[in-house]
């Protein structure tokens, strides 16, 4: 009896963050120690990346971030239960805490995840292969999985 083949999927995230990281990533991929990147798309590398993707055919996956930066949504114009005073997100543990405590306005939530939906197929002209989460925002205090996921 055969065994069930077994793929083994190595991916990098944080692609778009920086070019020098980027670069790496591209190696890694270029050498078979990388099978897929997860795009950044409000990092300062972004579209630079993307274009790395389109070049080298690398299978691209949404790094969807809550944590980082600043947001590519609505929440960019104005106050949101996502940001600081800066207008930057909170921060991992910032995001955690403001989760936890109630204070994320889960509609606000879904509108930054939207748009960097939007800004990926802009960005790479399709669907991400995947959907993964920056800093770990997507696993939630408690083990609560929001309506929105």
């Amino acid at each position: 009896m055969s065994r069930p083949r077994v793929r083994l999927v190595v991916t990098a995230d944080d692609f778009g963050y920086c070019p020098r990281r980027d670069e790496g990533i591209v190696e890694a991929f270029l050498a078979g120690a990388v099978t897929s990147v997860s795009l950044l798309v409000n990092g300062a590398a972004t579209e630079s990346a993307a274009e790395l993707a389109r070049r080298h055919s690398i299978p691209t996956g949404l790094h969807a971030n809550l944590s980082e930066g600043r947001p590519v949504g609505p929440a960019r114009r104005g106050a949101s239960s996502l940001l600081g005073p800066e207008g930057f997100f909170l921060g991992k543990m910032g995001f955690r805490e403001a989760v936890a405590a109630g204070d994320v306005d889960l509609p606000q939530v879904r509108e930054e995840l939207e748009a960097q939906l939007s800004c990926f197929r802009e960005l790479l002209g399709r669907a991400p292969t995947h959907v993964d989460g920056h800093q770990h925002v997507h696993v939630l205090p408690g083990g609560q999985t929001p309506s929105w996921a």
